[in-house]
């Protein structure tokens, strides 16, 4: 049975879009080499992630992600056993949000977050903000398209 993992972190500086060109561009090609698959959004120098897979490579990578210089203040949502991926076509599937993304998302205690890490640590909805966006598709004009040459 897959396991998942799932963080917040924030860029340790202003990720351009060929800094998430070269993240992704790696993350894909080494996720799909190890069998894992996930889901990366982006929003405000805010990265909100899930990795799936093995336990093993699963760790591994997210240990090589706790090394990187570009993240910083990494925290562990959660971390389980799934009965199945739910990300099983996407070695990286990756959205940047922008504000109105949040519309979906009402704050239940009323007070209005202001970026992504801090929507999935204070209202514990990481779960829910990816799974949305997984049974939504992801929208091309929200990715960096890693196919381009830079």
């Amino acid at each position: 049975m897959p396991f998942q993992l799932c963080y917040a972190s924030t860029a340790t500086r202003e990720m351009q879009r060929e800094d998430l060109l070269n993240l992704l561009r790696y993350a894909r090609r080494r996720n799909a080499a190890e069998g894992v698959t996930g889901l990366l959004l982006y929003q405000g120098g805010h990265f909100l992630q899930v990795l799936e897979g093995d336990p093993e490579p699963v760790r591994a990578i997210f240990k090589r992600i706790c090394k990187d210089p570009r993240h910083g203040r990494i925290v562990v949502l959660f971390e389980e056993v799934v009965s199945e991926r739910q990300y099983p076509d996407w070695s990286m599937g990756f959205q940047a949000l922008d504000d109105i993304d949040w519309m979906e998302f009402p704050d239940e205690d009323g007070v209005e977050k202001q970026d992504l890490r801090a929507m999935a640590e204070a209202m514990g909805r990481a779960k829910e903000l990816l799974l949305y966006v997984r049974r939504h598709g992801l929208d091309p004009d929200r990715d960096v398209n890693t196919s381009e040459e830079a």
